[in-house]
């Protein structure tokens, strides 16, 4: 029979590693558990477990424990709340070039002192800029200020 006392050691030093490792699993399992959920009575029964039933504890825990984190389930709302919010992305402000008043930069006058900035097109409804006789975006021709329409020839 060979001499056991010589891997004494050795068998201290697997068993050292091997409470380390339980001991850290806890330890995850509680770091966890805090990242999961608000409740102090889910923390000490995550703990718990994975301390009485070292590695089993760990597995029994990551099936029951809730699927996301707290700081992910408050971003998911965050997120569902700025989509469903009416009006989608803020629009663009600009100072009005006649009374200074903060306006939105795609209105076609003011709506404090009524200066008319661009007008719109009859046909496809876009922004022109007053001096345009012709609409770039679908070439219907505009009528300028004051001035009366001419009727459109069919083609």
């Amino acid at each position: 029979m060979p001499n056991l006392t010589s891997l004494r050691p050795l068998l201290y030093i697997i068993v050292f590693y091997l409470i380390a490792f339980w001991l850290s699993l806890s330890y995850w399992a509680f770091r966890d558990a805090r990242e999961r959920s608000p409740s102090v009575a889910f923390h000490v029964f995550a703990t718990g477990i994975s301390l009485l039933l070292p590695i089993f504890g760990l597995f029994i825990y990551m099936i029951i424990r809730p699927p996301l984190t707290m700081a992910e389930r408050r971003a998911l709302e965050l997120e569902t709340a700025a989509l469903s919010e009416p009006g989608g992305p803020a629009r663009e402000l600009r100072p009005c070039p006649s009374c200074g008043e903060p306006i939105d930069s795609q209105y076609v006058l003011c709506p404090h002192c009524k200066t008319q900035f661009s007008k719109l097109c009859p046909r496809c409804n876009k922004q022109l800029k007053l001096g345009w006789s012709v609409c770039p975006y679908c070439a219907e021709e505009v009528p300028l200020q004051g001035s009366v329409p001419t009727p459109r020839i069919a083609r």
